[in-house]
């Protein structure tokens, strides 16, 4: 039994998130690259305090953060300790939602976690997110039951091409037809893609603005998206990544990982 541990934290075996650099650099070369001049000491960085539980106690690790910046409101996240890569990946500023925290998933290994529960809007969408600064802020997520969230969505892949028209079943056992050219849904990501986590999603979502970037790992688009279950929506994709042009009020499908910050 472990004693005094918040009922919302559960631990489990996360995964590294260097995979995630394909969501914005064209070269994993060009990635590692840029984490090593992290690491190396090349841009600011801010020390941390990590609290990792153990059966009795805790201990606390000392971490250093370093934000290599892309674009406005984009870098690449590297943790490091001793000089070392504990983890990077890309972090992007999101859109602002209320947040129903139900667990927090804390890694084993890694100052690292996936928080779960919902959106509160008039659809309550349960969704999982990767928290990008959970080892700055673990108190307020394991501690809090509500939040002020800002979501975003890195895309591995995605299209503005004409969507296709998709046949569903009603509870009743009818047939439906639904026009994702006109539909903005949200589903777990693990339904079509083979080892896909559980903060990965496919969505359909409306182009509401956008913003063509270019940045040491490659040219891409920062996308503002009206997506039904989660409202409005920060994205980023590769030019490399996307089929289609893209306009305003363009429909798209992404499939990407879905990240948030405090």
């Amino acid at each position: 039994m472990v004693l005094g541990r918040n009922k919302r934290l559960k631990f489990i075996n996360g995964i590294h998130h260097g995979s995630h650099l394909d969501t914005v650099c064209l070269s994993q070369r060009r990635g590692l690259e840029l984490i090593n001049d992290a690491v190396i000491g090349k841009y600011p960085q801010r020390a941390v305090k990590f609290e990792k539980k153990k059966l009795f106690g805790g201990q606390a690790l000392s971490y250093e953060v370093v934000d290599v910046p892309l674009a406005e409101g984009l870098v690449i996240r590297v943790v490091k300790r001793d000089m070392e890569p504990v983890t990077a990946f890309p972090v992007l500023e999101g859109v602002g939602v209320r947040f129903q925290v139900e667990e927090v998933l804390e890694w084993k290994k890694w100052p690292e976690a996936d928080v779960s529960g919902a959106v509160v809007n008039e659809h309550s969408p349960a969704v999982a997110f990767y928290a990008a600064d959970y080892i700055e802020r673990k108190e307020a997520y394991v501690n809090s039951e509500k939040l002020d969230v800002k979501l975003a969505f890195l895309a591995y892949t995605g299209t503005a091409e004409e969507l296709k028209r998709e046949t569903a079943k009603l509870p009743t056992g009818e047939d439906v037809v639904i026009d994702l050219n006109e539909a903005e849904i949200l589903l777990p990501a693990s339904i079509s893609i083979q080892g896909a986590f559980i903060d990965d999603y496919v969505m359909t979502a409306h182009v509401l603005d956008f913003r063509e970037v270019s940045t040491p790992c490659g040219d891409g688009y920062v996308l503002l998206l009206s997506n039904e279950p989660l409202g409005k929506v920060r994205a980023f994709v590769l030019k490399k990544n996307l089929k289609g042009e893209i306009e305003k009020g363009t429909s798209m499908m992404l499939a990407g990982w879905l990240q948030g910050t405090l």
